[in-house]
């Protein structure tokens, strides 16, 4: 581990995040059987997001004026309240809809503070040549996350019942805030300065993101890659039922193999003693990503149906996704200044929170006129011709 301060956060990291997959799972499963409403689901899923998007940027203002140690703190406890206010509901067998919305949007608001807090606090605690490799273990969580926690969840919620999944989740934050409590920021911590409203605050934000060319020219490439990796969710049921063998297992070996590459890639970042971070080489991980949707557009066209082969080629775009994250996390800790982390940070997650929901519902609609054969080599087309010109531009200095 790098140090013990960010061992504390890992931690936390881990537990909070498994928690969440499984109070994901719990949910979802107890607006099915209360509802059995697609549109419900859609609209909570709506409500869920929605604080991160319109607030998002406040938040991180505030992270720049407040501790963000304390942030994280605070954010964990009250984000275990909420939970435990669910699992209360649920014991009591009380717990309504509008109970779940509106706690759900508690907890997208807590959480729209707390992602650009986590983010920021990195560089606070690490040196800057061990950057790369403790983004590259913060997003090997996300991946482990990702392929273990919905399966892990499942089991709990068959064994234990809601009740106790949602009141394990409320535990995990609590752990989370209990870890958070031990970590030492290494630097003196910033000062305000001169008394400004938060206004001010977010419009010297968006001024110095605007005037530094390289932060803009990431979060550029941020937008894309997940407009692109969202063509990708939605074309992947579709993908699935196309091939031999069920269509359910497909989809879920599919999915399973993204979350492996994430992991494997996020791994091999964390290991690696000294990585080049630069623009140039995550451009080149995201027009690999699009090499991945040519080669999935020509098996199709070839005729081939067996489900491996494409396992294969979501591993690969699964470590390309977790390079391209623990890149570009890495250059814009690099690229701003300790004042201004919690802003930038909190517009990198509005883009990213912004283009996926976007890609869905374009993306959506295209399928609906062509198929995942020509929507997949469109799409690969586009993203290696637009990763082609910006890395021309990276080469005349962006």
């Amino acid at each position: 581990m790098i140090n013990k301060n960010f061992t504390f956060l890992w931690l936390g990291k881990i537990v909070s995040q498994l928690g969440d997959k499984f109070y994901a799972i719990a949910l979802a499963w107890w607006i099915l059987q209360k509802t059995n409403s697609p549109s419900i689901m859609g609209f909570f899923l709506l409500i869920s997001v929605l604080p991160g998007i319109l607030l998002g940027f406040l938040a991180g203002a505030l992270t720049d004026r407040w501790q963000r140690k304390t942030m994280l703190v605070v954010t964990d406890i009250i984000r275990g309240c909420l939970v435990l206010d669910i699992a209360y509901l649920s014991m009591a067998n009380a717990l309504e809809i509008w109970h779940v919305f509106l706690i759900g949007f508690c907890l997208s608001l807590s959480t729209a503070f707390f992602e650009p807090a986590i983010q920021a606090i990195i560089p606070e605690i690490i040196e800057k040549e061990n950057l790369t490799k403790a983004n590259g273990m913060s997003q090997m969580v996300s991946g482990i996350c990702t392929v273990a926690g919905p399966l892990l969840g499942a089991v709990a919620v068959s064994i234990f019942g809601l009740t106790w999944v949602f009141f394990a989740n409320s535990i995990s934050y609590f752990v989370s805030a209990f870890l958070a409590c031990f970590i030492r920021i290494n630097k003196a911590y910033r000062t305000l300065g001169e008394k400004r409203s938060i206004w001010q605050d977010m419009h010297e934000g968006i001024c110095f993101i605007k005037k530094q060319k390289r932060l803009t020219f990431v979060l550029k490439i941020i937008a894309i890659a997940h407009l692109f990796v969202g063509s990708l969710t939605v074309s992947l049921p579709f993908l699935a039922n196309g091939l031999e063998g069920s269509g359910v297992n497909n989809l879920g070996y599919l999915e399973t193999m993204i979350g492996v590459g994430l992991v494997a890639g996020a791994a091999f970042m964390s290991v690696k003693k000294k990585a080049s971070i630069d623009e140039r080489t995550l451009v080149s991980f995201i027009m690999a990503v699009g090499f991945c949707y040519i080669a999935i557009s020509v098996s199709l066209f070839l005729g081939i149906q067996t489900v491996y082969i494409y396992m294969l080629i979501m591993t690969v775009i699964g470590a390309c996704v977790a390079f391209a994250a623990v890149f570009w996390q890495s250059l814009l800790q690099s690229y701003t200044p300790d004042h201004m982390t919690g802003r930038v940070f909190s517009m990198s997650t509005l883009v990213g929170n912004t283009s996926l929901p976007l890609a869905y519902g374009i993306f959506g609609v295209l399928l609906n006129v062509s198929s995942v054969y020509i929507l997949m080599a469109a799409c690969g087309a586009c993203l290696i011709g637009i990763c082609a010109y910006y890395i021309f531009r990276i080469r005349t200095r962006i």
